[in-house]
């Protein structure tokens, strides 16, 4: 049969829908390809779908000619196909011409309209299985559940501070019963699909208009159901905590999913996009380089049809442009906002230095790979949520020099990194963590052990740090504590937490050398059980987690604070013009810098050192 050939597209208005044949599973797929301009098109759905292995190759009927596609489409269309009736669909992978660069780039310009203009999403999960079928059941019975008792996460009386309340509790009985461990494990086989980790698909559900869930013949599942489910997880702590417990830790690891819950984060951020409102493009990139793209620069492409500020980096979207370029491309919009560039720089702390383009400008896929199992909760802590002042009222004042390969930017460098503690970020990741499990998936005492060891000296080393800068009644604990607690501690969040984290983190830390050394499955399960009883347990755990992603150190000038883990002792302390944070900076060669990352440094970050520092100027400094 002769092999089907792409019409051109007639204008930047034109899509490609195909029509599908009505037909039975005994007979081979058939479609017509139709161009049509995007506001005239006949009602069509459009499909969200993971492309997978492109092999083998699937032959289909394309407008009377031979087309072949990949088996994962293949298969979606041919569960979307209905026995009486031709529908139209639109497909990215067959309704644009993949070969033709330019026409690849016009489309990937409108996908977020057609996407928009589709009267339903289908989103395809795969295949049929026994265990993805029980969960779609269990959530049309949470959904009933949900509704008939009005819960709405945002309702105080579903707060944080009633999570021991019976009502979620009742929920879960009411829609589970005695099975609740065999749901939970099929809610996970759910989030398991490859689906949940394709980063076009974040564009996809966020503009549709009607998107719904499809596994082989099961009856579709509105995506709202599900949403509703990762609320109600989400804003009950103790739920989310035995939801996590039975997380298949084996079996996500050997997958490929390398960070512990990474799936239950991908939904989770999947459920808040879809709700929130439009964001700027870098916390858009920010919050989802956990999701996985076969071309590295849809990094950027798949989320700019739904950034607030789209115009600004519209231009950057070019499949013929390496990606190296178009990383440089990304930073050069930004050095005019600080916002922007704030977010930009937070991605290149954890980075080193000859695995970005310049200092100041990520690999955005490096920066993917080196994350990717590095951290247990998160990928990136961002400081977007913080409103710090460090430049006071300044504005950021910065241009590119030596045809872009340089970054001028005003500031002023207050002090010096003296003294820095270990990069102890292995013991969080999830190479540490398989190391730990036994044959079974299970973790052993002994094992655990280890691990509260290597931290136990991580903290130890903190506290040693923090001493040196103190003087007369202070100490070293309580200013560890504080460093420890700055964020919270600086916007006066969570007051009455707070003030139990203080006062019990010196029983925390006895309680963490316990559980540590203890020498008997006796000891150390009076210790956990102690440790698990405090009200400050979980913050305290958190806030341990997301550091323990930094290096603690101290300056010349007596500060402490939390440095980029790849920081070195010499290193200076930095503070831009515009910038809300202060930067770890590099001496280079011929009086330029290397930038290193954004630290955390208390007493200069609302704006403390700017101005009245003797000797300190501002001054336009050079960053390689």
């Amino acid at each position: 049969m002769t092999e089907y050939h792409y019409t051109p597209l007639s204008g930047t208005g034109q899509i490609r829908l195909l029509r599908l044949h009505a037909g039975t599973e005994a007979v081979g797929l058939s479609v017509d390809l139709i161009h049509t301009s995007l506001d005239k098109a006949p009602s069509f759905t459009a499909l969200s779908y993971p492309w997978g292995d492109p092999q083998p190759r699937k032959a289909i009927r394309c407008s009377g000619l031979q087309a072949e596609i990949g088996p994962s489409l293949h298969m979606a269309l041919q569960h979307l196909r209905k026995a009486h009736l031709d529908i139209f669909v639109w497909a990215d992978a067959l309704c644009i011409n993949q070969e033709d660069i330019p026409e690849r780039t016009q489309q990937v310009r409108i996908m977020s309209e057609i996407y928009a203009a589709a009267s339903t999403t289908a989103i395809w999960l795969g295949e049929e299985s026994d265990e993805v079928k029980m969960a779609f059941g269990w959530l049309r019975r949470f959904e009933r559940v949900r509704v008939a008792s009005e819960f709405d996460p945002l309702d105080s009386e579903y707060g944080f501070g009633l999570i021991h309340r019976s009502p979620a509790e009742n929920m879960l009985q009411a829609a589970f019963g005695k099975h609740r461990g065999a749901a939970f494990g099929h809610l996970w086989a759910l989030l398991s699909r490859p689906w949940f980790t394709r980063k076009w698909v974040i564009q996809e559900l966020v503009k549709s208009r009607r998107p719904l869930m499809v596994v082989g013949r099961i009856p579709p599942l509105p995506w709202a159901v599900l949403a509703g489910w990762m609320n109600f997880v989400n804003f009950c702590p103790a739920v989310k905590n035995h939801f996590l417990a039975v997380c298949p830790r084996p079996q996500v690891l050997e997958a490929g999913t390398k960070i512990l819950g990474m799936n239950m984060g991908r939904a989770t951020i999947l459920t808040q996009m879809e709700a929130m409102g439009k964001q700027v493009l870098l916390f858009l990139i920010t919050r989802t380089l956990g999701f996985h793209c076969g071309d590295p620069r849809d990094h950027i492409f798949a989320l700019l049809g739904i950034a607030s500020d789209r115009d600004c980096f519209d231009h950057i979207i070019d499949y013929i442009s390496p990606a190296e370029e178009i990383w440089r491309r990304l930073a050069y919009a930004c050095i005019s906002d600080s916002t922007s560039l704030k977010l930009l720089w937070s991605l290149v702390m954890f980075a080193p230095l000859n695995r970005r383009v310049h200092s100041w400008v990520p690999n955005l896929e490096n920066v993917r790979v080196d994350g990717d199992g590095s951290i247990l909760a998160s990928q990136f802590t961002v400081q977007q949520a913080r409103d710090y002042n460090t430049s006071g009222d300044s504005e950021l004042q910065a241009h590119l020099d030596d045809g872009g390969k340089m970054l001028t930017i005003r500031g002023r460098i207050i002090d010096r990194l003296q003294l820095l503690g270990s990069d102890s970020r292995s013991f969080a990741n999830s190479h540490t963590i398989k190391t730990i499990m036994d044959g079974s998936g299970h973790f052993s005492r002994e094992s655990i052990q280890r691990m509260l060891r290597h931290r136990y000296r991580w903290l130890e080393e903190c506290m040693a740090i923090a001493n040196t800068t103190c003087t007369g009644s202070a100490n070293g604990e309580e200013a560890f504590r504080d460093a420890l607690l700055y964020d919270h501690l600086a916007f006066k969040e969570f007051p009455k937490d707070l003030e139990l984290a203080r006062s019990r983190f010196s029983t925390q830390i006895r309680l963490e050398k316990a559980m540590a050394y203890a020498d008997d499955n006796y000891s150390f399960l009076v210790a956990s059980m102690e440790s698990m009883s405090l009200t400050s347990s979980l913050l305290l755990e958190n806030l341990i987690t997301d550091k323990v992603q930094r290096r603690f150190g101290r300056t010349e000038g007596g500060r402490i604070g939390w440095l980029p883990p790849v920081a070195e002792e010499g290193d200076f302390i930095c503070i831009f013009d515009g910038m809300e944070l202060p930067y770890v900076l590099r001496p280079a060669v011929h009086g330029q810098y290397l930038l290193v990352g954004e630290c955390l440094i208390p007493g200069i970050m609302m704006g403390e050192a700017f101005s009245g520092l003797p000797g300190v100027g501002s001054e336009m400094i050079v960053l390689e």
